[in-house]
Formats: C-alpha cells, sequence, structure tokens
C-alpha cells in the first residue's frame, strides 16, 4: 500500500442553524467511519456595502465572535466522538467561499445543511445550494 496515498477529507458547512448542526453530525458519523480528517467550515459573508463603515465593522466583528463561539461548540464536539478535524472562517460569499475552499483543500465531500441561519444556504434549498452543488468539484450530501 501506498503511504503518500491522499486520505479522504470531508467539509462540512456550519452556520449555526439547526439544519446546520445536523450536516455537523452526520459529517462526524461518515468521518468516525472513513477516519478520515473533517474540515467545518463556517463562512463569514461580507456586510452589505450600502451600510455606514462604523455599522459593517460592528456586523463584521459580531459575526466573526458568534462563528468563533460556533466552531468552538462545533469542536468539542468532533473531538469527543474521536475525530480529526480543522476548522475555519472564511469570509465571503457563502456559496462561492464554501466551493473556494473545498476546491483549495480537495475535498472529497462537501456537507450542507439544507436551511440556513442566513442567507448562508438561503431560506428554502435553493440559489445557494443548487449553486454549491453545480459548482463543487467533488460530491455533495444535504441533509435535512
Amino acid at each position: 500500500m501506498n503511504n503518500d496515498a491522499k486520505k479522504y477529507e470531508i467539509a462540512v458547512g456550519l452556520d449555526g442553524s439547526e439544519s446546520s448542526w445536523k450536516a455537523l453530525d452526520e459529517a462526524i458519523s461518515i468521518a468516525r467511519q472513513k477516519k478520515c480528517l473533517l474540515h467545518i467550515v463556517s463562512i463569514q459573508e461580507l456586510a452589505e456595502a450600502s451600510y455606514s463603515a462604523s455599522e459593517v465593522l460592528a456586523t463584521d466583528k459580531t459575526s466573526q465572535e458568534n462563528l468563533e463561539k460556533i466552531q468552538i461548540k462545533a469542536r468539542i464536539h468532533a473531538e469527543n466522538a474521536g475525530i480529526e478535524i480543522d476548522t475555519s472562517i472564511v469570509a465571503g460569499t457563502s456559496s462561492i467561499a464554501l466551493v473556494d475552499y473545498v476546491k483549495q483543500n480537495h475535498i472529497d465531500l462537501l456537507i450542507v445543511g439544507d436551511i440556513g441561519h442566513s442567507s448562508i444556504w438561503g431560506t428554502l434549498l435553493g440559489t445557494s445550494a443548487e449553486k454549491i452543488v453545480r459548482y463543487a468539484p467533488c460530491s455533495v450530501l444535504i441533509v435535512r
């Protein structure tokens, strides 16, 4: 067996919504079965350009702080399950940033929830999820 073979890697999009936590549980289950690395990725969406500079800074700080708390909770949950993990908070538009992350990190499977907190997965399984499925270079599992 070639020890240089690439290890299977999974990523899960986590925004703190109920469906993203379900996606994390599914990702942990699959990562445990495959004995692989799990990337937990949260997207810090950029504030609207119409906001004032102080509103943008406040929104970005709040979003960063909330995502950090979500990431800490997710890390503990995954580590308690015995899963090797990597956590990341990426700035950008949800579908684009998540697809870019998957490409850059050579992810084999991306797992997302069907309905997110904000526009991260869209209010309904639709635009963002459709874009993710269309443009991700790997398989995508949408958890309901």
